[in-house]
């Protein structure tokens, strides 16, 4: 019997692809090659579009800069105008760089920012009477007689008809455009007006008084001040106080620099000089009396540091005032001197001693009392740090810095951020360090990518390390 035969097995070489499969893929890699082509001329046109682009808002905020430069009064944006001045040269040098969509966004901050600072200084220049330079603590402002109260900020501009109020713990700084800088003490109420001419020609700058307190410095030119039952006509290069009791119904007018001229509603007049004082009762003025200087520090220096590790107590003192019964003493945090560490009235010696409780940047400041209860003018204020314990058995800085921020400027996706804090302590501002100023000020430009609300952080953290986080919600539009 013979072997089973294995059965052969027939290999092709060769497959069979039919035509329409062919014009199929000919098809296909025709349309993907085409394709490729359309998208490289889309990159192209693109990369053309914001290139063209790029340089015409870089063109739009080179002309703005220089618009910014030429105006008035643009001293008083110069942040602001040094960001926009970066950006663009950093739009410059993005586009010479071929990076094109990072010198359109340098570009468009830059003229965004230019724009902003122009806005500002035409409205201030068209209809602003004056400018918050600061605000601390309660403070707020209401646009005419049917307005809301809102609360102030730093460069808010004031209109003729508008008011300003302070509370027990807020005080404020605001310059007229006449140069004038008033100080407004807490508890004060008062309308900004504005006089016409008899051609109906803008006059004189003035405040009219409900009741308060406050400090005026004169520039080139003069300054009025009304009160329910007086009027103060300040000098030009003077430095005046003028306060009003409605409870009393009682005024006080002082000049410590320059002079005053005081005009009663029963057509009294009198006129005080330097360091003189009148007191006005219903509708009589006192005669003008004399008012005590102001003390001259001694110790201690200027900006002295003290660590708590060395010693718990600084002596402060001055030098006797000639005339003085007693002083008064104010150490505080901020330089309007409200929510102040320690105020007094009643220090007999010219000297105190001062028990370090913690950390932190102090300024101080006194003023002379005479025998006849008459305050004369505080003294220029000083400043001194005291440092946290050190050593380990020390008791340790526990407490975290103040964070004060202003009400956030917004421009588009643009945002200035700017406050206050411990002189010495770190400000962080999405996870960004910022600048901080000698007294504790700072401000950032922040610019957003995301449209829509976002949130601002800003962290301030001083030398122990204790921090403080404030955290600031903002709405980014779309250019």
């Amino acid at each position: 019997m013979s072997p089973p035969v294995k059965p052969t097995i027939h290999r092709k070489d060769w497959y069979t692809v039919s035509v329409d499969t062919l014009r199929g893929w000919g098809i296909f890699l025709t349309l993907l090659v085409l394709a490729g082509l359309a998208l490289v001329g889309w990159r192209l046109w693109e990369r053309r579009a914001l290139e063209r682009e790029s340089r015409s808002v870089l063109e739009d905020a080179s002309r703005l800069v220089a618009q910014v430069q030429e105006a008035q009064g643009n001293a008083a944006f110069q942040v602001e105008f040094g960001e926009a001045w970066r950006s663009l040269e950093a739009g410059r040098g993005e586009l010479a760089a071929g990076r094109y969509g990072e010198a359109l966004a340098a570009g468009r901050r830059s003229r965004a920012l230019s724009q902003s600072i122009l806005d500002a200084l035409r409205d201030r220049r068209l209809s602003g009477e004056a400018q918050f330079i600061a605000a601390q603590g309660g403070v707020e402002y209401r646009r005419g007689d049917r307005g809301e109260w809102e609360e102030a900020r730093a460069r808010l501009v004031l209109h003729s008809g508008d008011y300003v109020k302070t509370a027990a713990n807020g005080s404020a700084e605001i310059v007229f455009l006449d140069g004038t800088l008033y100080t407004v003490r807490p508890n004060t109420l008062f309308l900004v007006t504005r006089n016409r001419s008899a051609t109906g020609e803008p006059g004189e700058q003035s405040i009219s008084m409900q009741y308060g307190w406050v400090n005026l410095n004169t520039s080139q030119r003069g300054s009025r001040v009304s009160t329910p039952r007086a009027e103060a006509r300040v000098a030009q290069q003077s430095e005046a106080v003028v306060a009003y009791d409605e409870k009393s119904a009682t005024g006080r007018f002082a000049a410590f620099r320059g002079s005053v001229d005081i005009a009663s509603a029963g057509g009294l007049e009198r006129r005080v000089g330097a360091l003189q004082q009148v007191v006005q009762t219903g509708d009589l003025l006192s005669e003008p009396k004399t008012l005590p200087a102001a003390p001259q520090p001694v110790q201690p220096a200027e900006k002295l540091e003290v660590s708590m590790d060395a010693t718990r107590n600084l002596a402060l003192g001055w030098e006797p005032v000639s005339g003085a019964a007693r002083y008064a003493l104010q150490v505080g945090r901020n330089r309007l001197f409200v929510d102040n560490v320690i105020d007094v009235d009643s220090r007999a010696k010219a000297s105190a001693n001062l028990g370090l409780r913690g950390p932190g940047s102090f300024l101080w400041r006194v003023a002379a009392i005479s025998r006849d209860g008459l305050q004369g003018p505080w003294s220029t204020p000083r400043t001194f740090r005291v440092v946290a314990a050190r050593n380990p058995g020390g008791e340790g800085d526990r407490i975290p810095p103040p964070l004060e921020i202003d009400e956030v400027q917004s421009y588009g996706s643009i945002f200035i951020v700017g406050g206050r804090t411990e002189p010495g302590a770190t400000v962080i501002v999405d996870a960004e360090q910022v600048a901080v100023a000698a007294d504790g000020s700072f401000t950032k430009t922040v610019q957003l990518a995301k449209e829509g609300w976002s949130f601002v952080e800003i962290k301030a953290r001083d030398v122990a390390g204790n921090e403080t986080v404030r955290r600031r919600r903002v709405f980014v539009e779309s250019f």
